[in-house]
């Protein structure tokens, strides 16, 4: 179960809320007298973004949109669709939410960072209250520097503050290069790896590869492309130091072995509906819960399986609210036989009754959703039924393996032995070479006679999951071609497929399970350039980690946004003429690679003298 929520949450073997206390309270002279009070500061700084203004909505799902793979739908003034179809105003509410939640945490992390040191027990306690001090000013190290890369990724240049504010401080703080905020970021990341336990955690406490990972993600982004105050995107003349410390993270946590696949990719995901919280596969995760009475949203509650999951009709299952819609281009990327094509992308609907319909209307691939977080794989329970539990995973052990690909490209001018072994260990899962059981196979046997309308498939046994075709078309009365909406998973045997309706008899349609690909049919091959190797790694990236968050942010550290926008916005129209891609004509490069400062801040803060290029 997801365990840190909230401002402060209790630690145990289910969620349970803790009351709140004012966060000026741990400042005092009479807080941080022993580990229980250190303790309950420490969480409070997880607890900072444990939000909707956070990662419950808007870091990952609004502000990550619109771009390659997905889009808020419709056109509203909400400020949550303005921002993702780039027509969002320095004025516009979201922005200074989420500034204001990470620069609450990075206050939260300074006191603490600030006030253990002093206690007693930290120099003269048992070893245990050291050891466990310890890892709390870890834990505060490394969520400062997370959260500044946020605020980096997102804002570019950002004020810069490593002490805890104070009755009488100056809070209006200038903008600090962006780099020179990164060193500081990746000090106390370093630091921060130093002192965390090495085991893995049973909640959502980072720990010592947790943080080297996050540290090689940050040196990826600050190697990267950014906005520059020109207008320009550039990456640093020194950016494959970045890549080379990286490296050196990457290098200790497989050196170490803490992580692993799991051989389902459709199971990582239910094992997110449902709570279980996998550390061997999720490297990093952000916790979320419903606190109190289940109507309405909860404020420390998730917005995953609810706004980015299939259209659901409340009944079996609670409704759905399905704002983040993919788009048909990313759907057609993938290749057969890919498990991820049709478990992350749903191309159905759930009825009242709990069973899947595909619906055929011309336009209904604009509300094709992010499938991952489907209602049919949550815990239905009553604190669910609008908002959810489920957390944000914002790093798992395929973004690492990916990563390491990425580097090893970079550093060695095209992919060696070990990059070509990482993409292909993710691509492995991905076609369900260690997965239990098959997909299916169809076949027309017997077509019948006397169908005048097409019949219903129904699709039963064989041990398997969502398998789902229908009638493509008939030939004088006879059923001669099908479609098949999803070739399932898991099946350990043929199902058996029965035919209803129609007007007609005797059709027999047989299941068999599909072969497994070869090695040779998945795996990534020797002898690609370094732009080639990069330009897999940039779709194979967008197949495995879609809608968690960082595609936006990828494609702006590559300075692909722009490219891919236009790209996706043509396949959109070559659809046709009334595709729906409004990110299409809004974008405008050189502005939207970074957000605007809010306008709340720069109303109080006279010290933040320009505008981010193109506001």
């Amino acid at each position: 179960m997801a365990l840190i929520a909230g401002s402060l949450l209790a630690l145990g073997s289910c969620k349970k809320g803790l009351e709140v206390k004012a966060y000026s309270y741990f400042t005092s002279d009479n807080f941080f007298s022993n580990t229980d009070e250190a303790y309950m500061a420490t969480l409070g700084i997880y607890g900072a973004v444990s939000n909707f203004s956070g990662y419950g909505w808007y870091v990952p799902m609004v502000l990550d949109n619109d771009n390659d793979i997905s889009q808020i739908s419709g056109n509203s003034v909400d400020s949550w669709r303005v921002i993702p179809h780039y027509l969002g105003i320095p004025e516009t509410d979201i922005y200074y939410s989420t500034w204001s939640v990470l620069y609450q945490g990075i206050d939260r992390a300074n006191v603490v960072i600030e006030k253990i040191p002093q206690m007693t027990s930290f120099t003269s306690g048992t070893s245990d209250q050291k050891a466990s001090l310890n890892r709390m000013l870890g834990e505060a190290k490394f969520l400062r520097g997370f959260y500044y890369s946020e605020l980096v990724r997102l804002w570019g240049d950002v004020p810069f503050k490593t002490s805890s504010s104070k009755a009488g401080d100056n809070l209006k703080g200038a903008l600090t290069d962006r780099y020179e905020i990164y060193a500081q970021v990746i000090k106390d990341m370093q630091e921060a790896a130093d002192v965390l336990p090495t085991a893995l955690p049973t909640d959502e406490r980072i720990n010592k590869w947790g943080a080297k990972a996050m540290l090689a993600r940050v040196c990826l982004f600050a190697g990267g492309y950014s906005l520059a105050n020109d207008g320009v995107m550039k990456r640093p003349a020194n950016y494959k130091d970045y890549y080379q410390l990286a490296q050196t993270q990457i290098n200790d946590i497989m050196a170490a072995n803490p992580y692993k696949l799991n051989p389902s990719y459709p199971q990582v995901f239910i094992n997110q509906c449902k709570h279980n919280l996998e550390p061997t596969e999720s490297i990093f995760q952000i916790a979320l819960y419903t606190v109190a009475d289940p109507a309405g949203d909860q404020p420390n509650s998730s917005r995953f399986g609810f706004w980015n999951a299939p259209t659901t009709a409340k009944g079996v299952y609670g409704s759905t609210n399905l704002r983040q819609a993919t788009v048909r281009p990313f759907y057609e990327s993938f290749q057969a036989g890919d498990f991820r094509k049709d478990f992350a992308v749903a191309r159905y609907t759930v009825a009242a009754d709990g069973n899947r319909t595909y619906p055929t209307a011309a336009t209904a691939d604009q509300n094709w959703a992010p499938g991952k977080w489907s209602r049919e794989y949550q815990t239905n329970s009553v604190t669910e039924q609008t908002s959810t539990d489920i957390n944000c995973v914002v790093m798992r052990y395929s973004d690492l393996l990916l990563m390491r690909a990425e580097v090893e490209n970079e550093l060695n001018d095209g992919p060696n032995d070990i990059a070509l072994d990482a993409i292909n260990q993710v691509r492995r899962r991905a076609y369900g070479v260690d997965m239990p059981g098959n997909a299916i196979n169809l076949a027309i046997t017997d077509g019948g006679t006397g169908y005048t309308s097409n019949p219903t498939l129904q699709i039963s046994g064989g041990g398997g999951n969502y398998a789902a075709a229908a009638v493509a078309t008939r030939t004088n009365n006879r059923i001669s071609a099908l479609t098949i909406y999803n070739p399932g998973y898991g099946y350990t045997s043929a199902p058996t497929v029965t035919v209803t309706g129609g007007g007609g008899t005797g059709a027999i349609i047989t299941a068999s399970l599909a072969a497994k690909p070869t090695a040779a049919q998945i795996n990534i091959p020797a002898g690609l350039t370094k732009q080639q190797f990069l330009d897999t790694l940039v779709s194979e990236r967008a197949k495995e980690l879609c809608f968690e968050g960082m595609r936006r942010s990828d494609l702006i550290r590559w300075n692909l946004l722009g490219t891919k926008i236009a790209e996706t916005y043509a396949k959109t129209q070559a659809i046709r003429a009334s595709y729906p891609y409004l990110s299409g004509t809004n974008f405008k490069p050189g502005k939207h690679e970074l957000f605007p400062y809010p306008q709340n801040e720069r109303d109080v803060n006279s010290s933040i003298t320009r505008q981010n290029p193109g506001w």
